[in-house]
Parts: structure tokens; sequence; C-alpha cells
């Protein structure tokens, strides 16, 4: 965070030149929309779309003991990672919460990339060092600032990728693979990974070459979309952010990720669940839910899906209130607990 405000993107002003509208999110200001967001949202589900999703952190860890250290703060799914292999996972604080939601990419013999939430790098790379054992080798550099981080998403990603990046690469990463590559005389890392829902590559690279890929993307047919895009596909999709869905403390299992996450499931007092809304009128993070008129618990992430022609949201409710089916009202907005993901691909 600066002293004049929330970080600023290293392609903000690209994004300015190309229309975006910016707007904070998590300590960052963001491309909200380029002036059509129910068209970007559309671009992504139909066909494709780029996203900067350089907000995320970038920690590089490496070592002889590196993975002694990634077990014991995101679990032996992480550790026990085979060269070139990715995964979703979770770190843990004292208290078994979730202090970030990662996707770790073992990108080399003992070299492992971990992507991040917002704002939480210095958290995750604090739990590693308190990880290292005595004469360990272990390094862990943030990279936060000085790469991008470029994402694309939809049905045609594959395609996309192999017109605007390289013809090869999509054949060379099946899913949760990943892959150090040259790109325009760079470094570069693709990973074949996605939360929005959709076939998707992440692909880490130096700003420079990040502008150039952003154009590369859109002559290939997937033009930038916005914030408010994605977060609509992210919450159609289930997803929980570290803001504002876990920021109040959610163990693995409360999330109903446990198993994906590589963690223990076991009951939760709490959980996160999928609300769809009667009408399109969005309650901000916070507001509580009510069932019968009792505090059954509070709304997350909320958002108009434009595929649904509602309001769609993520609260975190008593586990008797969480079965789908069950009536809410959330800031005086009728609501339904429904079943996760909101938004299925019709062909798969």
């Amino acid at each position: 965070m600066s002293a004049g405000g929330p970080n600023r993107l290293a392609l903000h002003a690209v994004h300015a030149a190309h229309g975006a509208e910016f707007a904070a999110h998590a300590g960052w200001l963001l491309p909200e929309t380029y002036g059509d967001a129910e068209g970007e949202y559309g671009r992504l589900r139909a066909h494709a779309a780029a996203c900067d999703r350089s907000e995320r952190t970038r920690l590089m860890v490496s070592g002889t003991d590196a993975a002694l250290a990634l077990g014991a703060v995101f679990g032996p799914a992480a550790a026990e990672l085979e060269e070139g292999r990715a995964t979703r996972a979770a770190a843990l604080d004292g208290a078994g919460r979730i202090a970030d939601l990662a996707l770790v990419a073992r990108t080399g013999g003992i070299a492992w990339a971990v992507m991040g939430e917002p704002g939480r790098g210095a958290v995750t790379a604090g739990l590693l060092e308190a990880a290292r054992g005595p004469g360990h080798d272990l390094r862990v550099e943030d990279r936060t600032a000085t790469t991008c981080l470029i994402a694309i998403a939809g049905p045609a990603a594959a395609e996309t990728v192999a017109k605007g990046v390289h013809e090869a690469l999509p054949a060379r990463l099946p899913a949760l693979h990943a892959l150090p590559f040259e790109f325009h005389g760079y470094r570069a890392l693709a990973v074949r990974a996605s939360d929005l829902g959709e076939d998707g590559f992440e692909l880490m690279t130096a700003p420079p070459v990040a502008e150039h890929l952003l154009g590369l993307l859109a002559e290939a047919g997937a033009p930038p979309a916005g914030f408010r895009a994605r977060e609509i596909a992210r919450i159609e999709t289930g997803v929980p952010a570290f803001t504002p869905d876990l920021e109040t403390g959610l163990t693995p299992a409360a999330t109903g990720l446990a198993a994906a996450l590589g963690r223990p499931d076991e009951p939760a007092a709490r959980t996160l669940a999928a609300l769809l809304f009667e009408g399109r009128a969005t309650p901000p993070a916070g507001t509580p839910a009510l069932a019968d008129g009792e505090v059954a618990g509070e709304l997350r992430s909320c958002a108009r899906s434009f595929a649904l022609d509602a309001a769609a949201g993520l609260a975190i409710l008593n586990r008797e209130h969480a079965r789908p089916g069950t009536k809410l009202s959330v800031g005086g907005e009728p609501a339904l607990v429904a079943r996760s993901p909101l938004y299925r691909r019709r062909n798969t």
C-alpha cells in the first residue's frame, strides 16, 4: 500500500489507455471494466478473455529444504508435487484458519512458484520462514513488484494461447501443470489453471512482456476483461477469495474445499454457501443473513450475474441454515441457498 492510496498495477497506464475504469479492491486499484462489463463477461463465458491479475502475490521458493517448508505451511499436496505439476493449496495460521489460498507450482528440481491472494504475500512468506529448520537451505523471494500475472480464461483459452503465445503450449500443459518457457527473450512461467469455471492459463512474466502479451491475446480473440466480469465468474463458480470471504476466519472444512485443498474434512459450525437472490440488488459484505427473522450468518461476496439475471453471492452461514433450498433474507432481499457452482457450462 502506498502512502497516497491503493497500489497500482505495473500496467496501470496501459489499462487506462484502453479505456479502463478503475476501482479499489483488496488494496489495489484495478480495472473494474473497459466500458462494457456485460460484454467482457460474455466473452469470458463464450470464447476467451484476458485478465491482468498482477494484484495476486508471487513468491519464488527454492532450496534443498524448500519442500519441507512448503509441506509445513501448505500441507503434503504441495510438498509432494512432481516437477512440472501444480496444485491448489491453503496456508493455515496457528488456529487452523486459512491465511492464504494459493496456486503452488513446482517449476524446477528445487524451485516452486506460489501465487497467492492479494496482500497475503508477507503473511505467507513469514509462515514459510517460520517453518525453516536449523541450518535449512531455503530462499523465499517476493516477485510481486517485479513481475506481472496475466490470466486467459474461457472455452477457447487453449486456442487463444496457441495463436497468441505459442502453438505448442496448450498441448504441453494438461490441467494443473506448469512450464517455464522463453517468450520474446524473457523467461516466463505458464500454469494451466483457472478459478472462473473455465479452461484457463496463468502466465507470469516481466511487465514489458506482459504489455505485449495483452496485445497479442487481444489480436488472437481474447480482449481484456475487468474485475467485475471475473468477480461474477468467480462467485458463480463458488471459489472464495480471501477478501471478503475468508478474512473473518474460516477453516478449509468450512469452505467446503477441504478435499480439493488436501486438508482434513470435518464438520464445521459455520460453512461458506452459495446464495441466489430473487432480484438484482447486491447487498454489501457483512450484511446479516436472516432465517425466520433470526441471524443465520452474513453475506460476504455478492455481484449481479449477467447469465442468471439475478444477484449471486457467497455467505458464511450456520451449518443448519446452509442446506440448499433454505430461504433467507439479506438486507431485506429474498435469497435462496443454492448448490454450487451456480453456473454450469452446458456442454460439460
